[in-house]
């Protein structure tokens, strides 16, 4: 038995190891009329790519080196053509954004917050206004903070806040129903962060992912301040669909929650005055928020979006805790802990693999070869489509990716503001509805308090809804705001 298992599992990383070559040979096959050689082998590059990226035989970091490997042989692009194409803008955005995140958990201000929120007059007034607290708390977190760390942080609260209502279970009902509100209060959270990252492009790595893509294959750029305009409102929208969704199909067996109160106040009344670890986060997010801001203002020119990040950063290792012990806001494990650098080089990897698509002139060619067949009208629900389901069953990052490079100049191409696919794709690829879908979606399903079915049916309606929302508003929100502009 334990052969036929072992067995198995070979034959799994086989065929997962197979798919990449497969997917490169399948590309290389087609009859690509008007594509230069060396591009047409670039294409079923990045095929390989893809594959691995969604098949994961290999980490997502190995598979993101891949161009290094492939395009020499080919003769696509020498090898010292090919490093130059990693040295993308949005590493360091990236980098500075996983730190500041962490330092927030470290230093126990990304807690502080939750548990304010959740200290409001009100928010522990009834089920439903405890659960519409805990959407609004992991969605005004997750604007700034990590997803990831925000679901670690905010879950363990709402299993404890839901489990010890079941002492206030009013008179009748069972405790046996008590679940109910552990699921409701952990898809909160799921949905808050769902919705807060999309308020600012540090929310999540789909966000700068988007805009790099815009900016290297279009004439399109964008501000911090431009991007986080629509994206407010987006997140705000977002929330009451949440929360109809758990209020009708995840009903909480519990109406009060007073007995919770006192718990949440002494929590919040144990952290004690702002640690200097917090002082010096929140001095470098307050930093980095108004130099963001800054261009609305003056016009400075190398304050783009892309260079705020690394001021924070460096900030965070500069600013002491204890001075006199040599202690630093962040240190050198904090460098290795804080950055998800397996996430970091498959975001790099593939706008690498983008660059050298471009300026091999892939993007150009898929643009003229879809103009005609792709209306204006029907492009912004295919990005929208395309991108849901894709990032159901594979890495929402390389699907994001994918769907950018290959729509951006199909957008030009018909004369349609590429800008408009560039938040509808960020706003898409979210996934919700599975615990393989998304690492959130997997943290919240691994606490044990959510039932498959309850997270596939409410994930699948809040899925539909909020796209068709993003859909829709984008295209309202984006020329109503002038919030995009050619370069």
């Amino acid at each position: 038995m334990r052969a036929i298992e072992r067995l198995t599992g070979q034959q799994a990383f086989a065929l997962r190891l197979l798919a990449g070559p497969a997917a490169f040979a399948a590309v290389r096959a087609l009859p690509l009329a008007g594509l230069e050689p060396e591009a047409h082998f670039a294409l079923a590059a990045y095929a390989w790519l893809l594959a691995w990226w969604a098949t994961v035989p290999v980490p997502w970091a190995v598979t993101s080196f891949l161009p290094f490997v492939l395009l020499p042989i080919g003769g696509a692009m020498p090898f010292a053509e090919v490093a130059g194409l990693y040295g993308q803008t949005i590493l360091p955005f990236l980098m500075g954004s996983m730190l500041l995140g962490h330092a927030m958990h470290k230093h126990g201000l990304a807690t502080r917050v939750a548990l304010a929120l959740l200290s409001m007059p009100g928010a522990m007034r009834s089920s439903g206004s405890l659960i519409l607290v805990f959407l609004v708390a992991a969605a005004v977190t997750s604007a700034v903070v990590s997803d990831l760390v925000v679901i670690v942080i905010m879950t363990p609260i709402a299993l404890s806040v839901s489990r010890s209502a079941v002492a206030a279970l009013e008179t009748g009902a069972s405790a046996s129903r008590a679940p109910r509100m552990a699921e409701a209060t952990c898809l909160a959270v799921l949905y808050g962060v769902a919705a807060g990252e999309l308020a600012t492009p540090m929310g999540i790595a789909f966000n700068p992912l988007v805009l790099s893509v815009l900016e290297e294959t279009t004439r399109y750029s964008i501000s911090f301040a431009q991007w986080t305009s629509t994206g407010v409102i987006l997140a705000a929208v977002h929330i009451p669909i949440y929360y109809l969704i758990l209020k009708l199909l995840v009903v909480p067996d519990v109406r009060t929650v007073s007995a919770d109160r006192l718990r949440i106040r002494e929590q919040s009344e144990q952290l004690g005055p702002l640690s200097r670890g917090e002082k010096n986060v929140l001095v470098v997010l307050v930093v980095m928020l108004l130099l963001w801001m800054l261009p609305t203002l003056a016009p400075v020119e190398f304050l783009d979006i892309w260079y705020v990040p690394p001021v924070g950063m460096v900030l965070l290792f500069l600013l002491p805790v204890d001075a006199g012990r040599g202690e630093m806001t962040l240190d050198r494990k904090d460098f290795q802990a804080g950055v998800a650098w397996n996430v970091l080089f498959l975001v790099v990897g593939g706008m690498a693999l983008v660059s050298g698509l471009t300026r091999l002139g892939v993007t150009d060619w898929i643009g003229g070869a879809f103009m005609g067949n792709v209306t204006a009208t029907v492009l912004p629900w295919l990005a929208g489509l395309l991108t849901t389901v894709l990032t159901q069953v594979a890495s929402g990052v390389s699907m994001t990716v994918m769907v950018s490079s290959m729509l951006f100049p199909i957008a030009e191409a018909v004369e349609y503001n590429p800008a408009i696919l560039a938040r509808i794709i960020a706003g898409t690829a979210h996934a919700v509805a599975l615990p393989w879908s998304s690492p959130t979606a997997a943290t919240t399903f691994a606490a044990g308090a959510v039932h498959l079915g309850t997270m596939f049916r409410a994930g699948l309606m809040a899925t539909v809804l909020t796209s068709f929302a993003v859909i829709v508003l984008s295209m309202l929100l984006v020329p109503a705001f002038g919030a995009f502009g050619v370069q």
